[in-house]
């Protein structure tokens, strides 16, 4: 008994050491507490799992492949988004099983699946060949096998309680966090860090929101007409990747030349993490307001009623209606667009016949639809649109499709994959005319288009240097004197309600 039980606690430490060697963590740190804290969550795993199998062996075992599981996904996810793992990726594991078409083809799913059998094969061949450490009824050991899984969690859950909650965040500050996920990790230990920024975000999330709402945004003016905020999946202006390029966009180009304000994006992502972009553009809520909840303002900070374009719009007597053609729970937005002032959400189920490319809703479609939208709803509407075609993986799920073709002298690592995306591009470049024409039926309005992100594809856009997307503000009838000014994603809503202010659209 005594020499399995320490089998199995030592494959729990050497996976623990091997987590901090990842990082860069010293495997025996100069400061204890910060070393404790990180060693907590698989010491504690390995007993419960011991409690809930009865089995030592396969315990370390299960702890092996949790942690063999983490560093797979912190090296993916530094290798596609350029981030490591971070406390607010523990929301992704159900996002993975609800939606796993967003997760699995960047891991590969011949790799995928051939680790889950490995895996599992290898939990069922020692469970045979391990005897239990006791025999009991099996539905005492049901029981047991959920009271560990309840202590599991609560271990790991943030108090409820304020006082608790304080008084523990008031300790982990004690440990220097500078709230950089690459740099706390290397100094307490990847998860400590998690544990720590976790405490701390919830700490800090209702001041911070309080913040949000004392700012507030300006008023929504009256009768501008329809206003259309446009947001393209990884959509970027093709022409500063390469000169021949140019052409390839010709409607944004064209918006661009028109639009009250046009320029470069600072986006708070690159590769994916749409939602980020999502709400500072919506909402004017930027990294720094959002502290620790910006890697995930979704999850929690934005379940509150904040102001935002939809509520400005509410309060001026307009309808303010949200579209996204995939799930209404994905990234819980069922949940937060009602906190943001919209009346209405209409998802994938509006799509249901629509055209699909890559296994998702074209933007021709998701533009007729919008357009038809604007026809019925009349002039006095907000409408925030939020595109997927472009989403990656451009891989071979689209080779139905031929990519579109680069120039020849323009030497990339993958000229396909490239290929791929911009093809999609160019389907939300074609929204344009089709958005600007349903509004300027209506003799005035607004059409704000931006990019989300930058596609995460290696070469042309990691060498680039420039991490920023682009974006445009147009009113009907064109603008008097275009200006050209670089933001952040966050200063779009205060930008757009300005311009309506002072200039209305004609």
């Amino acid at each position: 008994m005594a020499a399995r039980f320490a089998i199995g606690l030592l494959l729990a430490l050497v996976t623990w050491a091997g987590l901090r060697r990842m990082v860069g963590a010293p495997v025996i740190g100069r400061r204890p507490a910060p070393l404790a804290l990180d060693a907590l969550a698989p010491l504690l795993g390995f007993l419960l799992f011991t409690l809930a199998t009865a089995r030592p062996i396969v315990a370390g075992i299960g702890i092996v492949a949790l942690g063999i599981g983490l560093g797979v996904a912190d090296r993916v996810k530094r290798a596609i988004l350029d981030e490591p793992v971070v406390f607010a990726d523990r929301a992704e594991l159900l996002e993975v099983v609800r939606h796993p078409r967003f997760y699995i083809a960047f891991v590969g799913t011949a790799q995928m699946v051939a680790g889950t059998i490995a895996i599992a094969a290898l939990v069922a061949g020692i469970l045979r060949a391990e005897p239990p450490l006791w025999h009991l009824p099996l539905l005492v050991q049901i029981g047991l096998a959920a009271l560990a899984a309840a202590i599991g969690r609560a271990a790991f859950v943030v108090p409820a309680s304020a006082v608790l909650r304080g008084r523990l965040a008031g300790y982990y500050r004690s440990f220097a966090p500078t709230g950089d996920p690459e740099i706390d990790a290397k100094a307490l230990g990847l998860l400590a860090s998690c544990i720590v920024h976790a405490t701390l975000a919830s700490d800090e999330r209702e001041p911070r929101r309080a913040a949000v709402r004392a700012r507030g945004l300006p008023a929504w003016p009256k009768g501008v007409g329809p206003v259309v905020l446009l947001q393209g999946e990884s959509f970027v202006d093709a022409r500063r990747l390469h000169p021949d390029l140019a052409d390839r966009l010709p409607h944004f180009a064209q918006l661009r030349a028109q639009a009250a304000l046009s320029g470069r994006l600072t986006v708070p992502c690159w590769g994916a993490n749409t939602i980020r972009s999502e709400l500072a553009a919506v909402a004017g809520i930027g990294p720094e307001a959002l502290g620790l909840d910006r890697f995930n303002p979704y999850e929690h900070f934005a379940q509150a009623p904040l102001p935002s374009l939809a509520q400005a719009a509410r309060e001026a007597g307009c309808k303010a209606i949200f579209v996204h053609p995939y799930a209404r729970n994905f990234y819980a937005r069922d949940k937060v667009m009602p906190m943001l002032g919209f009346e209405r959400f209409i998802g994938e189920e509006a799509f249901v016949d629509a055209e699909r490319d890559g296994g998702y809703v074209t933007d021709a479609a998701l533009a007729r639809f919008a357009a038809d939208l604007i026809a019925r709803e009349g002039p006095d509407l907000f409408l925030f649109v939020v595109t997927i075609e472009n989403h990656g993986p451009w891989d071979g799920s689209h080779d139905h499709v031929l990519p579109s073709p680069l120039p020849p002298s323009w030497q990339v690592p993958d000229r396909k994959t490239i290929g791929r995306w911009l093809r999609h591009a160019e389907a939300t470049d074609a929204m344009i005319p089709v958005l600007r024409g349903a509004i300027e039926q209506h003799g005035k309005g607004w059409l704000g288009f931006y990019g989300d992100h930058q596609p995460s594809l290696a070469g042309a856009f990691t060498g680039a240097g420039d991490r920023r997307t682009d974006y445009a503000l147009w009113p009907v009838g064109n603008a008097a004197d275009p200006r050209r000014e670089d933001i952040a994603a966050e200063d779009i809503a205060g930008r757009l309600l300005g311009l309506m202010a002072s200039r209305p659209a004609r």
